[in-house]
This record gives structure tokens, sequence and C-alpha cells, in this order.
């Protein structure tokens, strides 16, 4: 049961990144891009937003270079510790994220149409225990 729901989980999380695909790509951005975007405005540096999402620092320094090279993200020294650099959104990049959000918003709620206000509710509450801590 376990794989089961993992796996509809998974199949639901990339069933919206493809909907969304070609809305995204119109913004100049891929897959998991917004979540970096997202994710950056809490943690600006590269391993602590390597550290967030869970993926390798390598990956994340990688996706990092190419949207600051098309103009999403500025790097800046951090006025707390002159070694470390930190990542901040450009207004394109704001722009984007803000755009990225509304498909994605948009998707999700078109497939949660097919629950009724009583289900929806359940969900989230539902979602909001799995996601505590155990």
């Amino acid at each position: 049961m376990v794989w089961a729901l993992l796996a509809r989980i998974w199949r639901l999380q990339r069933a919206l990144r493809e909907e969304v695909a070609p809305g995204l790509a119109r913004l100049g951005l891929s897959g998991l891009d917004p979540w970096l975007l997202s994710v950056l405005r809490s943690y600006p540096h590269p391993m602590g937003a390597a550290r967030a999402m869970g993926l390798p620092p390598p990956t994340v320094s990688h996706m990092l270079r190419r949207l600051e090279a098309e103009g999403f993200l500025r790097r800046s020294l951090d006025p707390k510790d002159l070694r470390r650099y930190r990542l901040e959104l450009t207004p394109k990049g704001e722009q984007a994220l803000r755009e990225a959000e509304r498909l994605l918003e948009e998707a999700l709620a078109r497939r949660l149409a097919r629950l009724s206000e009583e289900e929806q509710a359940l969900l989230a509450r539902l979602l909001s225990r799995l996601e505590g801590e155990a």
C-alpha cells in the first residue's frame, strides 16, 4: 500500500508539472525552476536552497547558474558574511515566479474541482498530518 500511495503522489506531481510545462517554457522556465525560485526567498544561499529542496548541491548549482545567466537571479555578497554570496530574484524572476505559481495553482484547482468542498478540506487536513513530524 505504501508504494501504491507514493506512486500516486508522484504521478499527480508529474502530471501537474507536465500540464504546466508549455506555460513554463514560454516563461523560460522548466520543471523544478519555480520551486527553486520560491525556495530562494527563504534560503538565499545555494547550500541552504539545496538542503531545503532535498536535491544534490551540484544539481542546484547547475540550475542556479542557468537561472542567473537567463536573468532570473542576481548574485551579491552576503552583508553578514562577505565570504559568501546570496542569490535574489530579479524583477524578471519575480514576474516569472508569479506567473508560474498562477499556472500551477490553476492546474491544481482543476484537479481539486473533481472533489467536493468537504473532500478538499479532508485532503488538506490529511496532507497536513502526513507532513508533520513522525
